[in-house]
């Protein structure tokens, strides 16, 4: 573990069993101590609904960069690396159903988890990559360093079998229009071409005070609106992303998949807005999912 000198960690076990734990998912992001994002986001709903999760930080962070201090940092990219080094060396890779990667922090720990993610896709090709492409939304603009937008592009899209961007992301990574309905449809069409199975674009506009969520894959493509809420929190994608996963490995379909994710995310925005919290409640968001599953229905456009 880099220069220092370690050996006052390392200790044996008297007793314990040999068998390897289960895992479920890998998740690569960014973690909080307060509020939700990244991990911090999307393992809650997972561990709630009986997923088994390995975390791999990105960042460290006391906070999301909104409020008026922020404290920690972005990992290293070379601890960053050891630690995706430690996860295959315990074999989570062959183990996991899933891989999500999300926010990465710098361009450098893109590269390295590009470069872990080609080796271990060699050792595990049936390990489903899903791709969270954060960028930056609407308002903001981007919040990344650029050159994670051609890692993005050129080396993780590739290899992903799934890929949840927001219409800002969708447009950055095709350089087309694709805030609206149709022109998000187009622009995800360019990215299947690049390699993934499916693009599960949201945040694409609707009509005013709606909001909409497309599932497109090579065959079909299917349309869900929702309610735009006056509410802006971080996590929201995250805790779509990994719902989605969870009834994925779940056994359910890709469109009632899509159906529980969004009606979790949609419930975890009102209790935040009910409870008048400044961070997310994703607390509530895998109780919905499971029990208002039709609230939101599929539209199948093509």
């Amino acid at each position: 573990m880099n220069d220092v000198d370690h050996s006052h960690l390392v200790h044996g076990r008297r007793q314990r069993p040999d068998g390897p734990s289960p895992v479920d998912v890998i998740s690569v992001q960014s973690q909080l101590v307060y509020g939700h994002a990244g991990n911090s986001a999307a393992v809650p709903p997972l561990r709630a609904l009986g997923l088994r999760v390995a975390e791999i930080p990105t960042t460290l962070l006391s906070n999301a960069p909104f409020y008026a201090t922020l404290r920690g940092r972005v990992l290293p990219a070379d601890w960053f690396a050891e630690l995706l080094q430690g996860a295959s060396e315990r074999g989570l890779p062959q183990r996991a159903g899933a891989l999500v990667s999300g926010y990465f922090g710098s361009v450098a720990n893109g590269a390295a988890f590009a470069d872990w993610l080609d080796g271990v896709l060699l050792s595990c090709p049936d390990l489903r990559y899903c791709l969270d492409p954060v960028i930056g939304d609407t308002h903001t603009g981007p919040y990344v360093e650029p050159g994670l937008e051609r890692i993005f592009a050129e080396r993780l899209l590739p290899h992903a079998w799934l890929v949840t961007p927001n219409a800002f992301e969708l447009g950055r990574l095709t350089g087309r229009a694709a805030l609206e309905q149709d022109d998000a449809i187009a622009a995800s069409r360019v990215l299947l071409e690049r390699g993934p199975q499916w693009v599960i674009a949201h945040s694409v506009s609707g009509v005013p005070g709606e909001l909409v969520t497309l599932a497109i894959g090579r065959d079909e493509i299917w349309r869900w609106t929702s309610p735009h809420l006056p509410v802006d929190v971080a996590g929201t994608g995250d805790v779509l992303m990994s719902l989605l996963v969870a009834f994925l490995l779940r056994g359910e379909s890709m469109q009632q998949a899509i159906s529980r994710a969004i009606a979790g995310t949609h419930a975890a925005l009102e209790a935040t807005l009910a409870h008048g919290f400044e961070e997310f409640d994703v607390i509530a968001a895998a109780p919905a999912a499971l029990a208002e599953g039709t609230r939101f229905r599929a539209e199948r456009v093509a």
